[in-house]
């Protein structure tokens, strides 16, 4: 049985999420733990801002969270598994990414 068109498209969008450069290295960067904003942008060596509009992207498509602690919102990886030197991401539907971590 064919996925239907909406499946599909959410598939695409969660697995070209990961098909920019900033947004690999931020998701390479969450592999190791929850991070804000501030921890991501110097650990990417990129502008506040242009973190925040890259997580607002793989929010929208999930492949991170966020929660509040405090005046900061941290950011996470969802359905994400580390092995050694790989990050595998799982989206609901069973499709997988697999990103080197070397």
């Amino acid at each position: 049985m064919a996925k239907p068109a909406t499946d599909l498209k959410a598939q695409a969008d969660w697995i070209s999420a990961a098909g920019e450069p900033t947004r690999l290295a931020l998701i390479r960067a969450l592999a190791a733990g929850e991070k804000t904003v501030t921890m991501l942008a110097r650990e990417c060596r990129t502008e506040m801002v242009n973190v925040s509009h890259h997580l607002s992207i793989l929010k929208v498509v999930g492949v991170v969270t966020a929660q509040k602690d405090g005046r900061f919102m941290l950011y996470s990886l969802v359905g994400a598994t580390a092995t050694g030197a790989a990050l595998e991401l799982v989206h609901p539907s069973g499709a997988k990414v697999t990103i080197p971590l070397g």
